[in-house]
């Protein structure tokens, strides 16, 4: 194993005097080398490497071909989860989505029943704001025929009233008259009786004058 060890220095030494002795580009830090010369110290110093550098270099290898299938499983993992929670926000934002409308179809549908209810509750006001103001209104005309009467009542009453008191005047001067004219008719009968009863009481002294001469 030492020897093996040796070798490889050997080679790289071997390596180091071929790009010394290759030829320089000019103006550059290249060296043009022996490309089959190259390849021989290659290949010898491959073959000299150390078994265990050999099973560490398969262990590296396999790390990182586990690192590089990790990496992928976790990319893949990762477009999963994104896939994944892009779908579930998706889903999420379609059931918001889906309340949403149904949150407003129902205010709609609240809103059209209370503006149906507001509008049933006006109309039933009004309904009975009409109904409230022909009451008064026929009551009102009521009042203004019954004062009507009231007043065509109280006119035919005074007009009573006035062709009772004339009817009144006119009986009472009527019986006044007719008192007078019994007055003056008792007074003539009166008058005459009178006159018959002094005419007979002059008889009657002039009898009584007659019998005492004789």
């Amino acid at each position: 194993m030492a020897d093996s060890k040796l070798r490889v220095f050997d080679y790289v030494d071997q390596l180091n005097v071929i790009i010394d002795r290759g030829t320089k580009v000019p103006l550059s830090t290249r060296v043009i080398v022996d490309k089959q010369d190259l390849k021989q110290l290659l290949q010898r110093l491959e073959s000299s490497i150390d078994p265990d550098i050999r099973t560490a270099k398969d262990i590296i290898q396999q790390y990182d071909e586990l690192i590089q299938k990790a990496n992928r499983q976790a990319e893949q993992t990762t477009s999963e989860a994104n896939e994944n929670a892009r779908r579930t926000v998706d889903e999420a934002a379609a059931r918001a989505q889906a309340t949403l409308q149904e949150a407003q179809a129902r205010a709609s549908e609240l809103s059209r029943d209370a503006a149906d209810k507001a509008n049933a509750m006006v109309a039933d006001a009004q309904a009975r704001a009409q109904a409230m103001i022909a009451d008064a209104q026929t009551r009102a005309e009521q009042l203004v025929a019954d004062s009507a009467i009231t007043q065509r009542a109280n006119a035919e009453a005074a007009q009573l009233m006035q062709r009772t008191q004339m009817d009144c005047d006119q009986y009472r001067m009527h019986m006044e008259n007719d008192i007078q004219q019994a007055l003056q008719n008792a007074d003539g009968i009166l008058s005459a009786q009178l006159d018959q009863l002094r005419r007979l009481r002059q008889s009657f002294d002039t009898r009584q004058d007659d019998n005492m001469v004789d």
